[in-house]
């Protein structure tokens, strides 16, 4: 016996909509779910929160990654003067 999950979705769906048939609580399951989507990119889109979580988490690789950033930004400084001072 083999389900499909498009088929257990769309069970879930039609189950759903026989539940629901009072417009007031799909409004509110429909803002439910926005506010839960926007929560979830605040989270991912917070670059100062997601910083200091991976500073907490691992910062080893913080200084890691600080340090190649640092050093990609001196080599194209490097590279911009070697190629002032040879004109």
């Amino acid at each position: 016996m083999t389900t499909e999950p498009n088929a257990s979705a769309a069970g879930k769906q039609a189950d759903q909509k026989a539940k629901s048939t009072d417009p007031a609580a799909d409004v509110a399951a429909a803002r439910a779910e926005l506010a839960a989507t926007l929560d979830a990119l605040q989270d991912k889109l917070n670059v100062p929160k997601r910083i200091r979580i991976a500073s907490e988490e691992n910062p080893i690789a913080l200084v890691a990654a600080a340090v190649g950033v640092a050093a990609a930004i001196a080599g194209a400084v490097w590279l911009v003067v070697v190629k002032l001072r040879s004109k």
